[in-house]
């Protein structure tokens, strides 16, 4: 009976063995995203790893999609961080002479003359290590101008590994349906993917239950089982217990159920201490785990930083659905938060006719939005879909004041 329940138990030995001798291997996005963030040893090490696998790596084609739909952003940013790292050197070392202008050691003339040489000196000497820095990337080897190449060196050699071995993804009709059955999904939190109704609109937020679906049904025609290697810690993808996590059981559930086969997900650094122990003459990779390592911290950081724009508060502007049995989403703006955590709320409108002229408007998206201040409705928690945009108090409270019209 117990064997019913391994996604909940855990695997045993057998599965855990039959999945490391022949199990495909397949990468998220982000984990592959993460190559223009490496130096180039940490990278080459990354992609000996994937060359170890070749022949059992296969690429879902929503994860090829999002590479080449993310990569712009991910290039530029990398393109900036030299640059970005030297303004904020400049900057704090400017802080720092203006402090010195400023306290009390300008009386000594000498003293604070020589200090002030010394910041400039200084300033000159980290402006040359970073441009002189050797892993710097080559802008021309990225774009033509301002358009971004349809190839570069590192998206080169990631799909020359992989070769053909990338899906074909699902037809349109398919993808209507799969995006129907994750909006049902998410109302229940059922993983995956459920985290990126709150962060993202559109079809966008569907792309985890596509990669997910992708997944499933490779291993029911290959029949064969899984390894999932993901960046991705949210709760979608992870149970947690204080300072244990795993892969949530209910997608290994869903996962066997459907296609008959095992699922096991890692991180990229779990893959690789579990692959360094069972796989003989591994490759090095020692600066790779080590930069990922950095990489996802400074992610989480990033993250943690941005929790507040996600947090509802007054001012949030907030897709929601008011019908358990209505798919459909409409815009309001959150104005009083209830002890319960529930909002008072106004419907808002981008329709310009003679019934809603005599509302205040605000830009919502770059667009005019009416703000229907006789239609106060009250607003669950729980019912709210996808951040949209956010107002400033003083907008707020002009809005407040136009709802005795």
């Amino acid at each position: 009976m117990s064997s019913k329940f391994f996604a909940y138990s855990g695997y045993d030995y057998e599965v855990t063995r039959k999945l490391w001798s022949n199990a495909i291997i397949s990468l998220d996005t982000n984990t592959l995203l993460n190559t223009y963030k490496m130096t180039p040893d940490a990278r080459s090490q990354f992609l000996r790893v994937l060359q170890t696998f070749k022949e059992r790596l296969w690429m879902p084609y929503q994860v090829g999609k999002e590479f080449y739909s993310n990569r712009r952003f991910v290039i530029e940013a990398e393109l900036k961080s030299l640059q970005n790292t030297k303004q904020y050197f400049k900057k704090n070392i400017e802080t720092l002479a203006t402090g010195v202008e400023k306290s009390a050691i300008r009386f000594r003339s000498q003293l604070a003359a020589d200090l002030q040489n010394e910041l400039n000196d200084l300033k000159e000497r980290i402006a040359i290590m970073i441009d002189q820095c050797p892993d710097k990337m080559d802008r021309k080897e990225y774009f033509d101008g301002p358009a971004l190449k349809a190839e570069d060196p590192i998206s080169r050699e990631i799909f020359e590994i992989f070769g053909d071995e990338v899906g074909d993804g699902f037809n349109p009709e398919e993808l209507l349906k799969i995006y129907e059955e994750g909006e049902k999904r998410y109302t229940l939190s059922i993983p995956p993917g459920f985290e990126d109704a709150v962060s993202k609109e559109d079809y966008r937020k569907y792309g985890d239950l596509v990669i997910w679906k992708e997944l499933m049904k490779r291993a029911k025609e290959e029949a064969k089982p899984i390894i999932f290697i993901t960046e991705d810690v949210k709760p979608d993808w992870w149970e947690r217990y204080n300072e244990f996590k795993r892969p949530h059981p209910e997608l290994l559930d869903e996962f066997y159920r459907r296609s008959g086969q095992f699922v096991q997900i890692y991180t990229y650094n779990e893959f690789i201490d579990q692959a360094s122990i069972l796989i003989r003459d591994f490759p090095e990779t020692a600066k790779a785990v080590e930069e990922i390592k950095a990489i996802n911290e400074e992610e989480r950081e990033r993250v943690r930083e941005q929790v507040e724009i996600f947090t509802p508060k007054p001012g949030d502007i907030y897709n929601i659905r008011e019908d358990r049995l209505d798919h459909r989403v409409r815009p309001v703006l959150l104005f009083d938060e209830l002890e319960n955590g529930s909002f008072y709320a106004f419907p808002i409108t981008s329709r310009r006719d003679s019934l809603t002229i005599n509302f205040p408007t605000i830009n919502c998206g770059g667009k005019l939005t009416a703000v229907l201040v006789d239609r106060k409705i009250l607003v669950h928690s729980e019912n709210l879909r996808a951040f949209y945009d956010r107002i400033d108090q003083q907008q707020l409270l002009n809005v407040l004041g136009n709802t005795h019209k």
